[in-house]
């Protein structure tokens, strides 16, 4: 009988491998060989999901806009209308060390030279549907220009990515929340 593989768990299990390699080493240090010896498999059991090195860090991609899609769907899910702008946007910008890998990994695969274009289009909708989901919350807030405040709120998150890898001493967790509860803030008062 064959053995019954859930592919979308090892895919996740694929995408933790590549989130540790590129932690530990950079973007470039990431390849089909590296990730296979952090999972302690074979390059066969990654190129039977993904054959290529731009496959694994697209489905790495993917599994974080997936996750954030996620959390930021829970809490609309528990709440609606102001609640639930101040409590999406802190939770857009409290890391831990996970959150700290993903951020440094989204950074450094940012700065890669030569990307390959289906990584690009799959960074790009990952931040288009998190983008979205903000002006949504925006709008279900009442403000009169969702798009305009949600393209605030969405760079200040992008803001923290970067200052985050930067500099995280400087960013801990209570800093960034305090920095965009004040945000809400603004953004609601400017309505």
């Amino acid at each position: 009988m064959p053995i019954q593989v859930d592919v979308a768990q090892r895919r996740r299990t694929i995408a933790e491998a590549t989130f540790a390699v590129a932690a530990r080493g950079g973007i470039q240090a990431v390849t089909l060989r590296s990730v296979a010896q952090e999972m302690g498999t074979s390059t066969t059991a990654i190129t039977n999901y993904l054959p290529t090195r731009a496959d694994l860090l697209v489905n790495a991609v993917d599994e974080m806009g997936r996750e954030w899609l996620e959390e930021l769907e829970a809490i609309r899910g528990e709440t609606r209308g102001v609640t639930a702008l101040r409590r999406l946007m802190r939770a857009a910008v409290t890391w831990d060390a996970d959150e700290y890998l993903r951020c440094a990994f989204w950074v450094t695969l940012l700065a890669e030279k030569g990307r390959d274009e289906r990584i690009d289009a799959h960074l790009a909708a990952a931040s288009d549907q998190v983008r979205t989901v903000i002006e949504e919350v925006v709008a279900e807030a009442g403000h009169p220009r969702p798009a305009v405040a949600a393209d605030l709120l969405f760079l200040l998150a992008q803001g923290v990515f970067v200052s985050i890898v930067e500099s995280p001493a400087a960013w801990p967790p209570p800093r960034v929340v305090a920095a965009a509860d004040l945000a809400v803030d603004a953004v609601l008062g400017s309505g």
